[in-house]
């Protein structure tokens, strides 16, 4: 009878320190789809939810699916010269990851002067690939240097240097006091989808957090669709290559024969 009653001990502790099953309904996306058009420049994703009972920290993390190995290249000085000196290729890394922090004393309001703390919530996530920020891409990709062998420490250097690229073109990000939490435990967000965003099936995922521990996770899926020209040109080059290279020729010399034109009736005057 003494063990039935550890065991049960022991199994009710696992259960309050594991996190808690919400409902999906507790994030919500304004739109679950975005089309991709010939004139598309990027799009905000808005979400809203509410905090679960006792949780007091909140952060979402939107990943976009992988575009594929990532071919990168190191440049370095030989004797005058700046050239690459070192070819890597980064497998299995997200095409688009991005991540929305909060801060409790500035709420989503004005600037924030108070950087988050990465490591105490990586601590609450555990180890491996549920971690955020570069460490979770170290974590999830694999490196392969292209002729060489790799150096120590190597695979960190470079994924430090692709989450910079990435940054720049808006792809990657750590977003400070980016989600404002009202009274009530009403939150709400804006994930800024860039231009360069890949196609593909997005996953939001919403992290709630008891101090230092992690209570609850919800999850919203978002799909970025090309629409219009754009997702006829994509059928037609992947269904169709030979139909494709010939549709572009074509229109390549016919936008020549018009200019060829304009500038021949420009001479006449």
């Amino acid at each position: 009878m003494t063990g039935i009653l550890a065991s049960a001990s022991v199994a009710l502790t696992l259960l309050a320190a594991a996190p808690q099953a919400v409902p999906a309904s507790a994030t919500h996306l304004a739109t679950r789809r975005v089309p991709i058009s010939y004139s598309f420049s990027g799009h905000q994703v808005f979400l809203y939810g509410q905090l679960p009972p006792g949780s007091n920290g909140v952060f979402a993390v939107m990943e976009g699916p992988s575009t594929g190995d990532v071919r990168l290249m190191e440049k370095g000085k030989v004797v005058l010269f700046w050239m690459g000196v070192r070819q890597y290729e980064l497998a299995h890394a997200p095409g688009l990851y991005l991540v929305n922090l909060y801060c409790p004393l500035c709420n989503g309001q004005g600037e924030c002067p108070h950087a988050t703390e990465l490591e105490s919530i990586n601590r609450a996530l555990g180890s491996g690939t549920d971690r955020i920020g570069p460490e979770a891409i170290l974590a999830r990709t694999s490196l392969k240097v292209l002729g060489h062998e790799p150096e120590e420490g190597e695979h960190a250097r470079v994924v430090e240097g692709f989450w910079k690229l990435q940054e720049s073109h808006g792809l990657y990000g750590l977003h400070e006091n980016a989600i404002r939490v009202t009274e009530g435990g009403v939150l709400y967000h804006v994930f800024d989808l860039p231009a360069e965003a890949p196609e593909g099936k997005y996953s939001i995922l919403t992290h709630f957090l008891r101090d230092d521990t992690l209570v609850a996770v919800t999850r919203n899926d978002l799909f970025v669709r090309q629409s219009g020209l754009i997702a006829w040109l994509s059928r037609l080059a992947e269904r169709h290559a030979m139909t494709y290279g010939g549709f572009t020729v074509a229109i390549a010399l016919l936008a020549g024969f018009l200019a060829g034109s304009l500038f021949k009736g420009g001479a006449k005057h």
